[in-house]
């Protein structure tokens, strides 16, 4: 059964997103689920979304304004969504592009193997902040304000 984004989401700013999701009808495991929305903790203004909690339906974190910026999909699927000038930064930390839901999107490891744990689990704070902080603000952001 299809878990499609709730009619909120569908904004233009989250097209690819909405792609993804109507292509892949991902499912999230709730351990990947729990590294994501624990990331966007203490962000007043996020919130997480997932159509269908009791069956591993994947997961997504969105602003107030429903601008979508983060998911958890698959066994280790988490993935933000990030400023165009910050993807080298984060593919030298060992995140990947993921062109499968967009160019801005980039995809981390959640539990990197030979890691110090206090790394592992700070990385995903760190991202998910810039990803909130570049979608409450993406104009300003974009034009360099």
């Amino acid at each position: 059964m299809p878990w499609p984004l709730d009619e909120r989401f569908r904004i233009p700013e989250n097209r690819a997103i909405l792609d993804f999701v109507q292509r892949d009808n991902p499912s999230a495991h709730d351990d990947v689920a729990t590294v994501l929305t624990e990331s966007a903790k203490g962000m007043s203004d996020a919130g997480w979304y997932c159509p269908d909690v009791q069956s591993y339906a994947y997961v997504v974190l969105h602003t107030q304004g429903n601008r979508i910026f983060g998911i958890a999909f698959g066994q280790s699927g988490l993935a933000y969504r990030l400023p165009p000038e910050r993807i080298p930064e984060a593919v030298a930390e060992g995140g990947k592009v993921y062109p499968e839901i967009g160019d801005d999107w980039v995809m981390f490891e959640p539990w990197p193997p030979d890691e110090r744990i206090e790394v592992t689990l700070e990385r995903p704070k760190r991202w998910c902040k810039i990803a909130h902080d570049h979608a409450v603000a993406p104009k300003a952001q974009r034009s360099g304000r």
